[in-house]
């Protein structure tokens, strides 16, 4: 199974996962952009694509049936709708893609910045990962564009202290 660096590295992107069937004569693939990875029990969630902008279904892959995972290849090449997917992905939950493009990218860095120093300063492990996103404490997510509620943890009592020592931030 990959590193969580390189599945991480992977995200949004398009990927053919080799699937085991049961049967050794019979070879099964999957293919669609990555949109997560459980981080207990590595299952895979892949999106498959109507066009570029829409998604079709929405697929759950356990890590037990997943042999490989690798970048996608095509023949006409690809990368040319990972750069749009994240949006699609905000699109199809809801999110607020096209909000957070309203407020300029030098207040959303100041943010980033604030939070991040001020979680430093509370003796807090911080790490910047690909993308614009941090990892607090090795356990929570914090991400664009850069307010309390953007704070995501598999662990509740972890996420409300957290969330309880950032409102003090202002």
């Amino acid at each position: 199974m990959m590193t969580d660096d390189l599945i991480w590295n992977l995200l949004g992107h398009k990927v053919q996962i080799d699937l085991d069937t049961g049967d050794s004569r019979r070879k099964e693939t999957t293919i669609g952009h990555l949109m997560t990875r459980d981080p207990v029990s590595h299952s895979l969630v892949i999106a498959k694509m109507r066009d570029e902008n829409n998604i079709e279904t929405i697929e759950w892959i356990p890590s037990c049936s997943v042999i490989s995972i690798k970048p996608f290849e095509s023949e006409e090449g690809s990368g040319s709708s990972d750069n749009g997917v994240n949006a699609v992905f905000d699109k199809f939950f809801g999110g607020e893609s096209e909000e957070s493009n309203e407020e300029p990218e030098e207040d959303i860095q100041k943010r980033a910045l604030k939070v991040v120093n001020y979680l430093k300063s509370h003796h807090l492990d911080v790490v910047e990962k690909p993308k614009g996103t941090f990892i607090i404490g090795q356990c929570a997510r914090f991400e664009r564009p850069y307010h309390i509620t953007n704070i995501y943890c598999d662990q509740p009592i972890v996420l409300k202290r957290i969330t309880k020592l950032l409102q003090s931030i202002d």
